[in-house]
């Protein structure tokens, strides 16, 4: 019997279960609004990443290092997760060992130049019977010498007149001996020193207040101005024709990487110097012999400058996802492992306590990077070229 007021079993129970459901909502709540919180704290950690932090994935205090360097580290810990290639019957390829230490060699190709040092004739006697001593050989040590010489060459150009035309002609003609074509007519540099400076600009990446100050230091005041007409005069008149001719080649090719980077040009016609423009970069692949890179600045990021630049291009084309990559419609376009792998990297550093998805991305990445590194072994003397792609898959490695 159920006492006035009191409620009965059946409703204690409703109550009990609508109790339930509304603490498992909260908790469902809850649990989305945590996971909500960690999203905008990573997605905050990453824009500071973007806006502050150094983009390079070698920088020394990176969390995760480059995979191909992590793939080449004999660690255990990953050895049964590699996917092992399937068995040939071949043996098996030793790895290498070691690096040797110690100093390298000098190439024997160098001139050498002997200077020797004797002892004094009074030095030549025997320290414990005083009798004189005879040479019975020679201690050989080499060392690297270089020295920075400034010259300047005279061009003597002998001229030759007619005698008897002088005494007896009205006019004496005079022949002068020619000189070879030079590559910059009418200024002071040698095609020696437009190498010299054009390495320092380009190879090393001194500029050129600097490459003035090394001349500066030789004993050869040469103005910086100077210089950029060097630099400039020797693009237009003969850089120009080894970039257009690799730029064919680079065509050709049947796999080319392509990605973009930003430049800020201080002076330009018709841009502020605050703007920002861009460098297009292309590289053939590393099956190339001799492989092509080559750079191409552009005052924007509009979508027909890869196109211009290659052509109806109908290769491989490795690139990120910038839709300007996207008007070759003939080619096949294959994604950059590189930048997909940098953003697992980046959203790593977000991460307090590292692991979670970014870190078994990575990991996968260091798997693909080993099975990579196996396949691309060298075959050995008695395999077949057959054997050789069976194994590997790869048919350039295999013709080398």
């Amino acid at each position: 019997m159920t006492r006035t007021g009191e409620l009965s079993v059946a409703e204690l129970m409703a109550q009990l279960a609508a109790n339930a459901a509304e603490i498992a909502a909260l908790k469902a709540e809850k649990e989305a609004l945590s996971q909500r919180v960690v999203k905008l704290e990573e997605e905050l950690a990453l824009a500071r990443l973007h806006r502050f932090a150094p983009r390079s994935e070698k920088h020394i205090d990176r969390i995760f290092n480059e995979a191909e360097e992590a793939a080449d580290e004999n660690d255990p810990d990953y050895g049964d997760a590699v996917a092992d290639l399937p068995d040939t019957g071949l043996p098996v390829v030793q790895s290498t060992t070691g690096k040797k230490r110690g100093r390298r060699p000098l190439p024997e190709d160098l001139p050498r130049e002997r200077v020797e040092y004797d002892l004094a004739d009074d030095q030549k006697a025997c320290p414990c019977c005083d009798s004189q001593m005879h040479r019975m050989g020679e201690a050989v040590t080499e060392q690297l010498h270089i020295e920075v010489k400034a010259k300047v060459l005279q061009n003597v150009r002998f001229k030759y007149a007619c005698r008897h035309c002088d005494r007896t002609g009205i006019n004496t003609p005079v022949v002068i001996a020619p000189m070879p074509t030079q590559p910059l007519p009418g200024s002071i540099a040698t095609a020696s020193t437009l190498a010299f400076a054009l390495v320092h600009k380009y190879v090393d990446g001194t500029p050129l207040y600097r490459v003035a100050q090394t001349f500066e230091r030789a004993g050869v005041p040469i103005s910086r101005g100077a210089l950029a007409h060097w630099v400039i005069g020797s693009s237009e008149k003969h850089l120009h024709r080894i970039y257009d001719a690799l730029r064919l080649r680079l065509r050709s090719q049947p796999l080319i990487h392509g990605d973009e980077t930003t430049v800020q040009v201080l002076k330009e016609k018709n841009k502020e110097a605050t703007s920002t423009s861009y460098m297009w970069a292309y590289r053939s692949g590393e099956d190339s012999d001799e492989p092509i890179v080559l750079l191409d600045y552009q005052p924007g990021r509009g979508q027909i400058h890869p196109q211009t630049f290659l052509g109806k291009y109908r290769g491989i084309l490795m690139t990120d996802g910038y839709t300007a990559w996207r008007a070759f419609d003939d080619a096949t376009h294959v994604g950059c492992m590189a930048h997909s792998r940098r953003r697992f990297v980046e959203a790593l550093k977000t991460r307090k306590n590292g692991g979670g998805p970014p870190e078994q991305a990575l990991r996968f990445f260091e798997q693909l990077y080993r099975i990579e590194k196996q396949a691309d072994k060298k075959p050995d003397a008695d395999e077949t070229q057959a054997d050789c792609i069976r194994r590997s898959g790869n048919s350039t490695a295999c013709r080398s």
